[in-house]
Protein backbone atom coordinates (compact mmCIF):
# COMPACT_ATOMS: atom_id res chain seq x y z
CA UNK A 1 0.00 0.00 0.00
CA UNK A 2 1.39 3.30 -0.85
CA UNK A 3 2.06 5.65 1.56
CA UNK A 4 1.18 9.29 1.53
CA UNK A 5 3.95 11.91 1.98
CA UNK A 6 2.49 15.51 2.64
CA UNK A 7 5.50 18.35 2.13
CA UNK A 8 5.26 21.74 3.96
CA UNK A 9 4.86 23.05 0.69
CA UNK A 10 1.97 21.66 0.03
CA UNK A 11 0.69 22.32 3.02
CA UNK A 12 1.38 26.14 2.89
CA UNK A 13 -0.47 25.68 -0.61
CA UNK A 14 -3.55 24.03 0.76
CA UNK A 15 -3.75 27.24 2.86
CA UNK A 16 -3.45 29.43 0.43
CA UNK A 17 -6.53 31.81 0.28
CA UNK A 18 -8.22 33.23 -3.18
CA UNK A 19 -7.67 37.03 -4.10
CA UNK A 20 -10.85 38.61 -2.13
CA UNK A 21 -11.58 41.67 -4.41
CA UNK A 22 -14.31 42.88 -7.38
CA UNK A 23 -13.17 41.46 -10.51
CA UNK A 24 -12.93 45.52 -11.66
CA UNK A 25 -10.64 46.28 -8.82
CA UNK A 26 -7.46 45.91 -7.61
CA UNK A 27 -7.05 45.75 -3.73
CA UNK A 28 -6.65 48.66 -2.15
CA UNK A 29 -3.33 50.02 -1.50
CA UNK A 30 -2.22 47.70 -4.34
CA UNK A 31 0.59 49.64 -7.28
CA UNK A 32 0.32 49.06 -10.66
CA UNK A 33 4.02 49.14 -11.20
CA UNK A 34 4.34 46.59 -8.45
CA UNK A 35 1.34 44.51 -10.37
CA UNK A 36 3.58 44.71 -13.25
CA UNK A 37 6.78 43.46 -11.57
CA UNK A 38 4.18 40.50 -10.50
CA UNK A 39 3.36 39.76 -13.79
CA UNK A 40 6.71 39.96 -14.95
CA UNK A 41 8.04 37.78 -12.15
CA UNK A 42 4.79 34.94 -12.98
CA UNK A 43 6.43 35.23 -17.02
CA UNK A 44 10.49 34.57 -16.09
CA UNK A 45 9.67 32.20 -12.94
CA UNK A 46 12.90 33.57 -11.29
CA UNK A 47 13.74 37.50 -9.55
CA UNK A 48 16.72 37.49 -12.17
CA UNK A 49 15.04 36.94 -14.86
CA UNK A 50 12.29 39.55 -14.19
CA UNK A 51 15.03 41.97 -13.09
CA UNK A 52 16.03 41.84 -16.30
CA UNK A 53 12.93 41.83 -17.84
CA UNK A 54 12.20 45.46 -16.25
CA UNK A 55 15.71 46.73 -16.16
CA UNK A 56 15.94 46.81 -12.50
CA UNK A 57 18.20 45.30 -9.61
CA UNK A 58 16.82 41.84 -8.35
CA UNK A 59 16.69 43.74 -5.02
CA UNK A 60 13.99 46.15 -6.36
CA UNK A 61 12.12 43.50 -7.80
CA UNK A 62 11.68 42.14 -4.23
CA UNK A 63 11.08 45.08 -2.30
CA UNK A 64 8.04 45.77 -4.89
CA UNK A 65 7.08 42.11 -4.79
CA UNK A 66 6.65 42.36 -0.48
CA UNK A 67 4.76 45.83 -1.26
CA UNK A 68 2.50 44.46 -3.56
CA UNK A 69 2.16 41.26 -1.16
CA UNK A 70 1.83 43.74 1.90
CA UNK A 71 -0.80 45.56 0.27
CA UNK A 72 -2.74 42.07 -1.15
CA UNK A 73 -2.34 40.42 2.51
CA UNK A 74 -0.94 37.36 0.74
CA UNK A 75 1.37 35.63 -0.32
CA UNK A 76 1.61 35.86 -3.91
CA UNK A 77 4.58 33.31 -4.66
CA UNK A 78 5.92 30.48 -3.60
CA UNK A 79 10.07 30.10 -3.63
CA UNK A 80 11.97 27.22 -4.29
CA UNK A 81 15.36 26.57 -5.41
CA UNK A 82 14.20 26.33 -8.89
CA UNK A 83 12.81 29.62 -9.18
CA UNK A 84 9.28 30.90 -8.26
CA UNK A 85 5.76 30.19 -8.98
CA UNK A 86 2.08 32.10 -8.42
CA UNK A 87 -0.07 30.95 -5.95
CA UNK A 88 -4.08 31.28 -6.43
CA UNK A 89 -3.80 34.94 -5.29
CA UNK A 90 -1.51 36.09 -7.34
CA UNK A 91 -3.54 34.16 -10.47
CA UNK A 92 -6.69 36.34 -9.05
CA UNK A 93 -4.49 39.41 -9.03
CA UNK A 94 -3.08 39.00 -12.70
CA UNK A 95 -6.59 38.16 -14.06
CA UNK A 96 -7.81 40.94 -12.22
CA UNK A 97 -5.47 43.15 -13.80
CA UNK A 98 -5.84 41.70 -17.28
CA UNK A 99 -9.40 42.34 -17.29
CA UNK A 100 -8.95 46.08 -16.38
CA UNK A 101 -6.45 46.95 -18.90
CA UNK A 102 -8.51 45.49 -22.05
CA UNK A 103 -12.13 46.17 -20.18
CA UNK A 104 -11.50 50.39 -20.33
CA UNK A 105 -10.95 52.58 -22.91
CA UNK A 106 -9.36 55.27 -20.22
CA UNK A 107 -8.19 53.78 -17.16
CA UNK A 108 -8.17 55.87 -14.08
CA UNK A 109 -6.08 53.80 -11.46
CA UNK A 110 -7.34 55.80 -8.67
CA UNK A 111 -8.72 59.25 -7.69
CA UNK A 112 -5.10 59.11 -5.63
CA UNK A 113 -2.98 56.24 -6.04
CA UNK A 114 -1.03 55.46 -2.52
CA UNK A 115 2.10 56.80 -2.36
CA UNK A 116 4.86 55.65 -0.56
CA UNK A 117 3.87 56.49 3.12
CA UNK A 118 -0.07 58.16 2.99
CA UNK A 119 -0.08 61.55 3.91
CA UNK A 120 3.16 62.46 2.54
CA UNK A 121 5.22 62.84 -0.55
CA UNK A 122 8.77 61.53 -0.05
CA UNK A 123 11.89 62.95 -2.66
CA UNK A 124 14.89 61.16 -3.16
CA UNK A 125 17.90 62.87 -3.73
CA UNK A 126 21.98 62.58 -4.07
CA UNK A 127 23.22 64.10 -0.75
CA UNK A 128 24.35 67.34 -1.66
CA UNK A 129 22.19 67.89 -3.83
CA UNK A 130 19.01 67.43 -1.62
CA UNK A 131 21.39 69.05 1.72
CA UNK A 132 22.12 72.14 -0.40
CA UNK A 133 19.29 72.79 -2.84
CA UNK A 134 16.63 70.80 -2.28
CA UNK A 135 15.89 71.14 1.71
CA UNK A 136 16.30 75.01 1.66
CA UNK A 137 13.11 75.03 -0.33
CA UNK A 138 11.20 72.24 1.54
CA UNK A 139 9.16 74.50 3.29
CA UNK A 140 7.58 76.43 -0.02
CA UNK A 141 6.56 72.72 -1.70
CA UNK A 142 4.66 72.02 1.98
CA UNK A 143 2.98 75.09 1.52
CA UNK A 144 1.36 74.15 -1.81
CA UNK A 145 0.47 70.86 -1.01
CA UNK A 146 -0.93 72.78 2.21
CA UNK A 147 -1.21 70.14 5.20
CA UNK A 148 0.83 67.32 3.38
CA UNK A 149 4.33 66.67 4.87
CA UNK A 150 6.76 66.42 2.94
CA UNK A 151 10.30 64.06 3.45
CA UNK A 152 13.34 64.28 2.05
CA UNK A 153 15.72 61.39 1.71
CA UNK A 154 19.23 62.09 0.73
CA UNK A 155 21.98 59.41 -0.34
CA UNK A 156 25.30 58.80 -1.20
CA UNK A 157 24.77 55.99 -3.89
CA UNK A 158 23.54 57.56 -6.94
CA UNK A 159 23.02 54.27 -8.23
CA UNK A 160 20.87 52.30 -6.40
CA UNK A 161 17.29 52.24 -7.64
CA UNK A 162 15.07 53.72 -4.63
CA UNK A 163 11.99 53.98 -7.07
CA UNK A 164 10.33 51.80 -4.40
CA UNK A 165 11.03 53.52 -1.61
CA UNK A 166 10.15 57.65 -2.49
CA UNK A 167 7.62 59.02 -5.12
CA UNK A 168 9.83 60.95 -6.96
CA UNK A 169 13.76 61.34 -7.31
CA UNK A 170 15.33 63.47 -8.77
CA UNK A 171 19.11 62.48 -10.00
CA UNK A 172 22.00 62.51 -12.63
CA UNK A 173 20.71 58.82 -13.71
CA UNK A 174 17.83 58.51 -16.42
CA UNK A 175 15.18 56.07 -15.15
CA UNK A 176 14.94 52.86 -17.39
CA UNK A 177 11.76 51.18 -15.67
CA UNK A 178 9.26 51.76 -18.49
CA UNK A 179 6.70 51.95 -15.37
CA UNK A 180 8.27 55.32 -14.81
CA UNK A 181 7.69 58.97 -16.24
CA UNK A 182 11.26 60.25 -16.73
CA UNK A 183 12.04 63.62 -17.96
CA UNK A 184 15.02 65.93 -18.21
CA UNK A 185 14.77 68.41 -15.29
CA UNK A 186 18.44 70.74 -15.92
CA UNK A 187 21.87 70.73 -16.75
CA UNK A 188 24.66 71.31 -13.96
CA UNK A 189 28.35 72.39 -15.83
CA UNK A 190 31.64 71.61 -13.68
CA UNK A 191 34.85 73.35 -13.64
CA UNK A 192 38.20 73.20 -11.46
CA UNK A 193 37.85 75.15 -8.52
CA UNK A 194 39.79 76.04 -5.40
CA UNK A 195 39.48 78.92 -2.84
CA UNK A 196 41.07 82.18 -2.06
CA UNK A 197 42.87 81.00 0.79
CA UNK A 198 44.87 77.78 -1.00
CA UNK A 199 45.39 79.76 -4.21
CA UNK A 200 47.05 82.51 -2.31
CA UNK A 201 49.05 79.72 -0.22
CA UNK A 202 50.41 77.63 -2.91
CA UNK A 203 48.87 79.43 -6.67
CA UNK A 204 46.97 77.74 -9.32
CA UNK A 205 47.74 75.43 -11.66
CA UNK A 206 48.36 77.18 -15.26
CA UNK A 207 48.29 73.88 -17.36
CA UNK A 208 46.35 70.36 -16.63
CA UNK A 209 49.83 68.92 -16.10
CA UNK A 210 50.33 71.07 -13.31
CA UNK A 211 47.79 69.73 -11.32
CA UNK A 212 50.39 66.99 -10.02
CA UNK A 213 51.87 69.49 -8.28
CA UNK A 214 48.41 70.06 -6.37
CA UNK A 215 46.17 68.61 -3.52
CA UNK A 216 43.40 67.50 -5.78
CA UNK A 217 40.52 66.19 -4.17
CA UNK A 218 37.80 63.92 -5.20
CA UNK A 219 34.53 62.29 -4.43
CA UNK A 220 34.16 58.11 -4.36
CA UNK A 221 30.82 57.59 -4.16
CA UNK A 222 28.62 54.65 -6.20
CA UNK A 223 27.78 56.40 -9.41
CA UNK A 224 30.05 59.13 -9.28
CA UNK A 225 32.69 59.00 -12.02
CA UNK A 226 35.84 58.62 -9.92
CA UNK A 227 38.19 58.43 -12.86
CA UNK A 228 38.67 62.00 -14.53
CA UNK A 229 41.40 62.59 -12.76
CA UNK A 230 43.65 60.16 -15.30
CA UNK A 231 42.07 62.31 -18.63
CA UNK A 232 43.64 65.24 -16.80
CA UNK A 233 46.51 64.13 -16.08
CA UNK A 234 46.86 60.70 -17.57
CA UNK A 235 47.03 56.78 -15.87
CA UNK A 236 50.45 55.97 -13.99
CA UNK A 237 50.42 58.92 -11.77
CA UNK A 238 49.11 56.85 -8.73
CA UNK A 239 52.46 56.69 -7.34
CA UNK A 240 53.29 60.37 -7.38
CA UNK A 241 50.00 61.76 -7.27
CA UNK A 242 47.89 61.24 -4.21
CA UNK A 243 44.40 62.61 -4.16
CA UNK A 244 42.16 62.95 -1.38
CA UNK A 245 39.21 60.91 -1.39
CA UNK A 246 36.00 61.50 0.24
CA UNK A 247 32.30 59.44 -0.33
CA UNK A 248 30.29 62.92 0.75
CA UNK A 249 30.03 65.89 -1.37
CA UNK A 250 29.35 67.91 1.84
CA UNK A 251 32.66 67.00 2.74
CA UNK A 252 34.00 67.47 -0.88
CA UNK A 253 32.10 71.23 -0.69
CA UNK A 254 34.11 71.68 3.29
CA UNK A 255 37.25 70.98 2.13
CA UNK A 256 37.51 72.91 -0.60
CA UNK A 257 36.29 76.14 0.75
CA UNK A 258 38.88 75.19 3.70
CA UNK A 259 41.72 75.71 1.34
CA UNK A 260 42.80 71.95 1.26
CA UNK A 261 42.84 71.34 -2.49
CA UNK A 262 41.09 71.88 -5.45
CA UNK A 263 38.53 69.38 -7.07
CA UNK A 264 35.36 69.53 -9.66
CA UNK A 265 33.01 71.58 -8.62
CA UNK A 266 29.38 72.73 -10.47
CA UNK A 267 29.86 76.84 -11.53
CA UNK A 268 26.89 77.90 -9.56
CA UNK A 269 28.71 77.96 -6.63
CA UNK A 270 29.78 81.43 -7.64
CA UNK A 271 26.78 82.54 -6.55
CA UNK A 272 27.07 81.07 -2.67
CA UNK A 273 28.83 82.76 0.22
CA UNK A 274 31.29 80.83 -0.53
CA UNK A 275 34.52 82.39 -1.29
CA UNK A 276 35.50 79.76 -3.97
CA UNK A 277 37.24 80.61 -7.26
CA UNK A 278 37.02 78.66 -10.88
CA UNK A 279 40.68 77.96 -12.17
CA UNK A 280 41.40 79.29 -15.83
CA UNK A 281 41.90 75.22 -17.18
CA UNK A 282 40.58 74.55 -20.52
CA UNK A 283 38.34 71.56 -18.84
CA UNK A 284 34.18 71.62 -18.54
CA UNK A 285 32.20 68.86 -17.75
CA UNK A 286 28.10 68.65 -17.50
CA UNK A 287 26.01 65.96 -16.15
CA UNK A 288 22.01 66.15 -16.62
CA UNK A 289 19.46 66.19 -13.80
CA UNK A 290 16.57 63.75 -14.44
CA UNK A 291 13.36 63.56 -12.38
CA UNK A 292 11.13 60.45 -12.38
CA UNK A 293 7.95 58.81 -10.90
CA UNK A 294 5.65 56.13 -10.34
CA UNK A 295 3.04 56.35 -14.09
CA UNK A 296 0.18 55.64 -11.99
CA UNK A 297 1.24 58.71 -10.21
CA UNK A 298 0.33 60.86 -13.16
CA UNK A 299 -1.70 63.91 -12.35
CA UNK A 300 -2.09 63.23 -9.49
CA UNK A 301 -2.09 66.48 -6.91
CA UNK A 302 1.01 65.79 -5.02
CA UNK A 303 3.07 65.15 -7.74
CA UNK A 304 2.02 67.88 -10.25
CA UNK A 305 2.83 70.17 -7.13
CA UNK A 306 6.09 68.86 -6.70
CA UNK A 307 7.03 68.61 -10.10
CA UNK A 308 5.70 72.23 -10.65
CA UNK A 309 8.02 73.26 -7.71
CA UNK A 310 11.17 71.41 -8.94
CA UNK A 311 10.48 72.95 -12.18
CA UNK A 312 10.28 76.75 -10.76
CA UNK A 313 13.75 76.00 -8.48
CA UNK A 314 15.54 74.70 -11.20
CA UNK A 315 14.39 77.04 -13.90
CA UNK A 316 17.24 78.66 -15.89
CA UNK A 317 15.38 81.34 -17.15
CA UNK A 318 16.73 83.00 -13.26
CA UNK A 319 19.66 80.32 -12.69
CA UNK A 320 21.47 80.01 -16.29
CA UNK A 321 23.84 77.41 -14.23
CA UNK A 322 21.08 74.74 -14.38
CA UNK A 323 21.01 75.66 -18.32
CA UNK A 324 21.84 73.42 -21.51
CA UNK A 325 24.45 75.88 -22.63
CA UNK A 326 27.62 76.46 -20.68
CA UNK A 327 27.89 79.93 -19.06
CA UNK A 328 31.71 80.73 -17.23
CA UNK A 329 31.04 81.77 -13.71
CA UNK A 330 33.00 84.94 -14.56
CA UNK A 331 29.31 86.01 -16.06
CA UNK A 332 27.45 85.13 -13.21
CA UNK A 333 29.07 87.35 -10.97
CA UNK A 334 26.08 89.21 -10.24
CA UNK A 335 23.62 86.64 -9.05
CA UNK A 336 23.03 85.83 -5.65
CA UNK A 337 20.99 82.85 -4.54
CA UNK A 338 17.84 83.59 -1.75
CA UNK A 339 18.75 83.16 1.73
CA UNK A 340 20.58 79.67 1.62
CA UNK A 341 23.40 78.36 -0.97
CA UNK A 342 22.58 76.26 -3.85
CA UNK A 343 24.39 73.53 -4.97
CA UNK A 344 24.62 70.06 -6.47
CA UNK A 345 25.94 67.47 -8.34
CA UNK A 346 30.23 67.17 -8.73
CA UNK A 347 29.74 67.32 -5.51
CA UNK A 348 26.74 65.52 -6.09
Amino acid sequence: MATSHVTDIEIAERSVQALNTRPDALPAGARWDDVRVAQSLNDAGSFRQAAELLGVTVNTVRARLDRLEAAVGLRLFRRSPKGVTATAACVDLLAVARRIRTGLDTLDIDAAPPLVSPGEIRIGASEALGVLWLAPRLGSLQDRLESRSVHLSCSYDLQRDRSFEVDIEVGFKRSENPDRICARLATVHFMLFASRDYIARNGAPGTLAEITGHRFIEQIAPGVNSHIIDFLVGTGHEESFKPLRMNSGMALLTAIERGEGIAFMPTYVVALDRDLVPLALPVQLRFDIFLSYAGDLRGTKPIVETVNWLREIFDPAGQPWFGEEFVHPDAMTGLRLPAHGDFDGGIR
